[in-house]
């Protein structure tokens, strides 16, 4: 897929550096629980580093990430992972006069990569997380309302 298609669920950016997650679409269409899986990507750019790392995230990571959004908003750090040992870090740096995002990306225990870039986005950055993952949920809500059946189904 190009850059351009899908929904930015993080967008941090400054003129110099970039942290973004971009959804790229449903992993299986369907309507077993894993039709709501999101294929996604994980795009660093800066100065020093850049790299690229493809995710794919679960109803559960999801959920996950809007209660870390509401830590965000009240000024905390938070710990999000986001695929197995994937995990994204963002720390609040307050000693400018704007709060700044510090972004650590920890992917050590599948590619041996960590990479920690600080951002300068300005203000509302916390609040422009929050519209992002609400266009990510209108994009692709859950659809799934059946569980899956159990084994012994159709032994009757």
């Amino acid at each position: 897929m190009d850059e351009g298609e899908g929904v930015d669920l993080i967008c941090l950016s400054d003129p110099d550096s970039t942290v973004r997650v971009r959804i790229l679409g449903r992993n299986r269409p369907g309507d077993t629980p894993y039709n709501d899986y999101l294929d996604a990507e994980l795009v660093i750019t800066s100065a020093f580093v850049s790299g690229r790392l493809g995710l794919c995230l679960s109803p559960e990571a999801m959920d996950d990430w809007s209660t870390d959004l509401n830590e965000l908003s009240d000024g905390q750090g938070i710990r999000w992972t986001a695929m197995g040992d994937t995990e994204i870090r963002i720390d609040v740096d307050r000693q400018f006069s704007v709060p700044r995002p510090v972004v650590t990306v920890d992917d050590r225990g599948e590619s041996g990569v960590s990479v920690r870039v600080v951002l300068d986005p300005g203000n509302g950055w916390a609040d422009e997380l929050r519209e992002q993952l609400g266009r990510v949920r209108q994009t692709w809500p859950n659809e799934v309302v059946t569980t899956p059946r159990p084994r012994d189904y159709w032994q009757a």
